[in-house]
């Protein structure tokens, strides 16, 4: 664990959290946290060294809560706790742990060389480049949405499309629609879907309409050709009559796109009209998840789901920017 601590930026963070391992679910509390593992504090019970766990974390003071889980092993134990190095994270708790210690860290531009560190180790190489092609793009896009959609007004708050009211707005639309943007976010999706083998992108008009659009313009500049698809939000009136707009036949394997989901009403009805149709849905994917349940309800249609950006990610970019201005 020592090793750790000069090998890793190591963040002053108190927090409560759980740990499962052999002995059962207990709490401890997390004393300081680094982008290579933690120390727990005062635990109810001791796992062994080199024993396997799984760390729980949950943000109270975000709204909405914003819930962190990783796997870790155990490497140091003293009479006041013991110190893990982190084994593996899921996409999303990495995001969400990157932003804890960009924020909390009195040095942040050491986070970044902390992050691909960890990467290089617990990801596969093929992996491991897919998520700094990844990460690099998300970099770029982030400055347009923070300067063109992202809106805080907290004496006239917003009303969403959930009819729930926010002092923030996010309107995709000034980035999607953007020429810059559009390229970067085409590339985004592509770099995702590109392992699908699906032969279509589907999303629900007119949100989705610009990044289907530019994943098409990503993956013919690298010679694939598939369809775009065009969902309305009822069957056309006249003439074909249907509800979704393109080539497409039943079987077809495509991912679905959206910009913003919140309470996901609007993939979960884009979903329904792609199974009447008989496509394959391999994969739904967001540019922003505001984190509101709608990644839960697609998940539980039994849909794999992936959001390029949190909300709390953007918000937590927005304070820094505000704090270093």
């Amino acid at each position: 664990m020592q090793r750790e601590r000069r090998r890793f930026l190591r963040v002053f963070f108190e927090q409560e959290i759980e740990i499962l391992c052999k002995k059962g679910l207990f709490k401890g509390k997390l004393l300081d946290i680094s982008a290579g593992g933690i120390f727990v504090e005062d635990p109810e019970a001791f796992p062994e060294i080199e024993e396997p766990v799984t760390i729980f974390l949950t943000l109270e003071g975000s709204e909405p809560k914003i819930k962190i889980s990783f796997q870790a092993k155990v490497v140091r134990k003293d009479e006041k706790g013991f110190g893990l190095k982190l084994e593996s994270i899921s996409k999303e708790s990495l995001i969400h742990l990157k932003n804890i210690l960009y924020y909390n860290a009195p040095s942040p531009e050491y986070i970044e060389r902390d992050f691909l560190r960890l990467c290089s180790e617990i990801m596969s190489p093929t992996s491991l480049m897919k998520h700094l092609i990844i990460s690099s793009l998300k970099s770029q896009i982030m400055p347009y949405l923070l300067e063109r959609a992202f809106f805080y007004s907290p004496e006239k708050p917003f009303i969403l499309a959930s009819g729930k009211e926010s002092p923030y707005y996010l309107d995709c639309r000034r980035v999607t629609l953007f020429g810059p943007a559009f390229n970067l976010i085409g590339n985004l999706f592509w770099e995702e879907i590109r392992y699908l083998s699906v032969l279509g992108v589907a999303g629900m008009s007119i949100g989705a309409d610009p990044i289907v659009c530019s994943i098409l313009s990503a993956s013919e500049a690298e010679g694939y050709n598939i369809e775009g698809l065009l969902i309305r939000k009822e069957p056309k009136k006249y003439g074909t009559k249907r509800q979704i707009e393109g080539n497409f036949t039943p079987g077809m394997p495509i991912a679905l796109v959206e910009d913003v989901v919140t309470t996901g009403g609007s993939l979960l009805k884009a979903i329904s009209v792609c199974e009447k149709e008989g496509l394959q849905i391999k994969g739904v994917f967001a540019l922003i998840d505001r984190e509101e349940e709608g990644a839960e309800k697609i998940r539980e249609k039994g849909y794999p789901f992936k959001a390029f950006f949190t909300f709390s990610e953007i918000l937590s970019a927005f304070h820094h920017n505000q704090s270093s201005a």
